[in-house]
C-alpha cells in the first residue's frame, strides 16, 4: 500500500487506472533520443513558461508580499529621480513613478535581500531546467544566504539613493546648461546603468558559488562592462515588459503582484545562467576535469581570479529533476 497525499492507493487502484492506458503514472514516457539536436534557448524558454507558468504566479505572490518594503521605499527614492510632477494628474504622476522604481524590483537594485536570494534560488533552477520546491527551496536559498543578502540589499538602496539625490542636485542646479554639470549628470546616468546590470549577476552568482562580497560586485561590474551592450539591450527589455504591462493601468496594477517579476526574473535567469555557465563553470571544471571525484565544493580563491566554486550552493536544499 502507497501513502501518497493523506490517500491510500492500492496497487489494484493502480493497475485498475492503467486498466484502458489512460491515467496510469507508472508507464514510461517516450523519453528524447539521444541523438536529438539540442532545442533552441527561445523555445526552451516558452516551455518552461508554459510548463511552470502557475508556480510562477505563486512565487510571484510569495516575493511581492515579503518585499512590500521594499516597494514602499521604491517609490520613496523614486521620488528623488523624477523630483517633479511630469502631468497635472496625479494617478499619471503616481503611476510613472511606480513603473519607473518596478524596474528597480524587478532587475533587482531594491529588493528585501534574503527575499530575493530566495526568489532567485528558484527562477534559477527553472532556468537550468531543474526542478524547485517553491515555498521549502525559497525559505532554505533565503537562509543560506540571509547575512550576504542583507548586506547587498543595503548597498544597493544607499548607492540608488546617493544617484538619485546627486542627480536632483544635478538637475537643480543645471539651469543654464552649464557643461561640467551636463557631464557630471552623464557620466552619473552610465554609472547607474552598469550598476543596474551588475545586480542582474549579484544574486544569481550567490546563490550559486561561494563568493565574498567584494568578488560578487567585482564580478559582476567585469560581466556588465564585457557584455555591456547584451546587458543593455537586456535591461531595455526588462523595462520595456514592466511599460508595456502597465499601458492599461488596471491590468498593469493586477500583473505586478501577480506575474511581473517572476517573468521578468524568469528571463534574467535564463539569460544570466549561461554566461556564468560559459565564464565560470565550463572553465572551473576544464581547469580541474583530472580531479576525479572530488567536488567542485571549495571557496573561491581570495582574489577572486578562480571563482568558481560549485553549482548549487543551495542544491542541498532538495531540488532534483
Amino acid at each position: 500500500m502507497i501513502f501518497l497525499r493523506s490517500k491510500y492507493i492500492t496497487k489494484e487502484k493502480i493497475d485498475l487506472a492503467g486498466f484502458f492506458g489512460f491515467f496510469d503514472y507508472t508507464k514510461p514516457g517516450p523519453g528524447v533520443p539521444k541523438d536529438a539536436p539540442p532545442k533552441a534557448r527561445i523555445i526552451v524558454f516558452f516551455e518552461i513558461l508554459g510548463r511552470k507558468f502557475w508556480k510562477l504566479v505563486s512565487i510571484n505572490l510569495m516575493f511581492f508580499l515579503f518585499n512590500l518594503p521594499a516597494t514602499l521605499l521604491m517609490m520613496f527614492i523614486t521620488g528623488y529621480f523624477i523630483p517633479q510632477m511630469i502631468s497635472d494628474d496625479p494617478l499619471m504622476d503616481l503611476m510613472v513613478r511606480f513603473i519607473f522604481g518596478a524596474g528597480f524590483l524587478c532587475i533587482p537594485v531594491i529588493t528585501v535581500g534574503p527575499a530575493q536570494a530566495g526568489f532567485t534560488y528558484i527562477l534559477r533552477n527553472y532556468a537550468r531546467e531543474e526542478h524547485a520546491f517553491p515555498w521549502w527551496d525559497f525559505k532554505d536559498a533565503a537562509k543560506s544566504n540571509f547575512k550576504q543578502s542583507l548586506i547587498v540589499s543595503v548597498i544597493n538602496i544607499l548607492a540608488t539613493a546617493l544617484v538619485g539625490l546627486d542627480l536632483n542636485l544635478y538637475f537643480r542646479m543645471n539651469t543654464g546648461n552649464n557643461f561640467l554639470l551636463s557631464m557630471a549628470s552623464g557620466f552619473m546616468i552610465l554609472a547607474f546603468v552598469i550598476f543596474l546590470m551588475m545586480n542582474m549577476y549579484i544574486y544569481p552568482m550567490m546563490i550559486t558559488f561561494n563568493l565574498s562580497i567584494k568578488q560578487l560586485y567585482k564580478n559582476a561590474f567585469i560581466f556588465s562592462v564585457m557584455r555591456f551592450f547584451p546587458n543593455l539591450g537586456m535591461l531595455i527589455l526588462c523595462f520595456g515588459l514592466i511599460i508595456l504591462s502597465f499601458l492599461n493601468t488596471i491590468i498593469g496594477f493586477i500583473l505586478f503582484p501577480l506575474l511581473t517579476m517572476s517573468l521578468i526574473g524568469l528571463i534574467t535567469n535564463f539569460y544570466v545562467y549561461p554566461v556564468l555557465k560559459k565564464y565560470i563553470i565550463d572553465k572551473y571544471e576544464e581547469e580541474h576535469k583530472d580531479d576525479a571525484g572530488e567536488k567542485t565544493e571549495e571557496a573561491a580563491p581570495e582574489d577572486g581570479s578562480n571563482i568558481a566554486q560549485t553549482e548549487g550552493k543551495n542544491d542541498s536544499a532538495g531540488a532534483e529533476n
